[in-house]
């Protein structure tokens, strides 16, 4: 690294002499990784009122906004390995979460290290339990304190290490201790565990919001028809409690980085850094709250690939910047922060694009591959690969199952992907175009893994009714709609044996709520017909859901 270092001085003195004019110093770098935080759970992405994360926030309102941003495989290491290579992970070798990249190829670290920059690295970086080549400091999560929140593992420059207290409260304290004492120019990588589950937050976070109403879905039902077979497979029950129970911790957790943040303020304004400093925000991927009744991340549906990236950079972004298009994804983050440090990216041939140079024009995209691999399972939950194209306004699924298994989504109709069209022949001709530009865009990636085609014991599901599947312990027992399609009344049916009230709602495909009421068991018996006035509701698609006790059933319905 020294020659490299002195190598490039001496060039930028040359430079300098030949200019009459000094050259203007090189930014540093501080990229702040969480662990599967959703798009929308900050102000600038329209999270929750009630949720204040001032230090987060004034990344994207003193810089850009990425609207459409997104991983490209929804896990930790894959995702994590991608950020670093700027490979996907079927070029990379991080094909799952026990999986690291390649050991020979170079990463942001490596190859800012040579040009001269001090690096250091903070807290999960995946599956490397060891210093890897490139950093100058190394504090990173060990193997069998991967999960840990309390009294965790660190491996500090070789020397494995038990350190007392929060996970979180010690990577703000060591984040704080080497950006105030780092020769610039710096990167620094802050690799979070949380809000990953189970959460932990600090003692002063607990609680502080108990009395919120959480933001639990309006789609927190499960697809009634033409769905992966798998996806409520072997499942444990998932109710509206716990997912306001997680969603809790999670906005506790996602506080304490907040305050990281606002350390990383103070430290920068101090060493009178901070307009010379490139700051990143951004997550590894995202995570499904209770969307379509699904808990977790790997699956190609928005809530689990769709992220939040902020970027404050003064040279290249005015404040209160917003990038609507084109998208970005993980896979751009080494050839931006190349183009930040001045690194010509050409010799590493990267499979992503500058993030800086999409939104200003410079480059563009329209359509993503996302990927999800799987070799072999021996889980039993026989989940499949997959692999998925998404445009600003479609997206198609496809998954590895022997019978042939798709998705297909309208997401300008159908932003919260409640409806697959894939056997609507009035999209038969776009589905075909999608499925072409799916089988291109991995060519022209060399997705073409041969290990990758083993085909699981999966299908498409028709009509979840006539499935054996144990999505919930003691489900609803019975919705039936007797007029569907409608044109002024619904009419249905209901049978329970539960006491308590069974709440009545009905969405519109935008996953907007149109009509809700709250009947007493009493009023209904065991099995009663009910009729609802649906006059005022236009024509179109719409969800009718029950819910009694937490729990859930739901029928599509359609008004002519």
């Amino acid at each position: 690294m020294k020659i490299v270092f002195s190598a490039f001085v001496v060039l930028m003195i040359s430079i300098e002499a030949a200019s009459g004019q000094p050259a203007a110093p090189r930014p540093n770098i501080i990229m702040i990784i969480g662990d599967d935080m959703r798009y929308d759970s900050f102000e600038p992405t329209g999270g929750p009122s009630w949720f204040d994360s001032p230090s987060i926030n004034r990344i994207a309102y003193e810089g850009a906004s990425f609207e459409n941003y997104y991983c490209v495989y929804s896990l930790c290491t894959p995702s994590r390995s991608t950020m670093m290579t700027g490979l996907y992970a079927h070029s990379n070798g991080s094909i799952d979460g026990d999986t690291p990249y390649f050991p020979w190829l170079p990463t942001i670290a490596t190859i800012l290290d040579s040009a001269g920059y001090h690096t250091g690295m903070i807290g999960k970086f995946g599956v490397y339990f060891v210093p890897q080549p490139g950093w100058d400091y190394w504090m990173g999560r060990t193997k069998f304190a991967n999960g840990e929140y309390l009294d965790p593992k660190f491996n500090v420059n070789g020397i494995v290490k038990t350190i007392e207290g929060n996970v979180t409260q010690i990577i703000t304290d060591t984040t704080y201790r080497l950006v105030s004492e780092i020769d610039t120019p710096f990167f620094v990588c802050i690799g979070h565990q949380a809000p990953h589950q189970p959460a932990i937050a600090l003692p002063a976070s607990e609680g502080i919001y108990a009395s919120e109403e959480m933001p639990v879905p309006a789609n927190f039902f499960p697809y009634n028809s033409f769905y992966p077979s798998f996806l409520y497979a072997n499942v444990p029950p998932l109710t509206e409690t716990v997912i306001v129970s997680d969603l809790e911790k999670y906005f506790e957790c996602l506080k304490d980085i907040d305050r990281n943040i606002e350390d990383i303020f103070d430290v920068l304004s101090d060493r009178n850094l901070l307009d010379n400093t490139l700051l990143m925000f951004t997550s590894d991927n995202g995570f499904l709250f209770g969307e379509h009744a699904l808990k977790g991340k790997e699956l190609p549906y928005d809530p689990s690939i769709k992220l939040p990236m902020f970027i404050r950079y003064p040279a290249w972004f005015n404040a209160n910047t917003l990038v609507k298009i084109p998208m970005g994804l993980t896979v751009d983050i080494a050839p931006t922060l190349l183009e930040a440090a001045g690194v010509n990216e050409e010799p590493y041939h990267f499979q992503g694009l500058s993030l800086h140079k999409l939104a200003n024009g410079e480059l563009t995209r329209d359509k993503m591959l996302y990927e999800n691999i799987k070799y072999a399972d021996t889980t039993g939950k026989f989940r499949p690969s997959i692999r998925s194209i998404r445009s600003n306004n479609y997206k198609y699924n496809l998954y590895f199952c022997e019978e042939l298994t798709e998705e297909f989504f309208d997401l300008e109709a159908d932003p919260a992907e409640n409806f697959n069209l894939i056997k609507d022949l009035q999209h038969a001709d776009l589905i075909n175009q999608y499925r072409y530009e799916l089988d291109s865009m991995r060519i022209a990636l060399k997705d073409t893994l041969a290990a990758d085609n083993v085909l699981k014991p999966c299908y498409l599901v028709i009509n979840r009714q006539i499935e054996s599947i144990n999505y919930v312990e003691d489900p609803f027992p019975v919705l039936d709609i007797l007029s569907n399609p409608f044109k002024e009344t619904i009419t249905a049916r209901f049978s329970t044996s539960s006491k308590g009230p069974v709440e009545i709602f009905v969405y519109n495909q935008l996953g907007q709520l149109m009509f809700s009421d709250k009947i007493m068991t009493e009023n209904i018996g065991n099995r009663s017909t009910l009729n609802f006035d649906a006059s005022y509701l236009p024509a179109g698609i719409y969800c009718l859901t029950a819910r009694q006790n937490g729990k859930l059933c739901n029928e599509f319905i359609v008004k002519e």
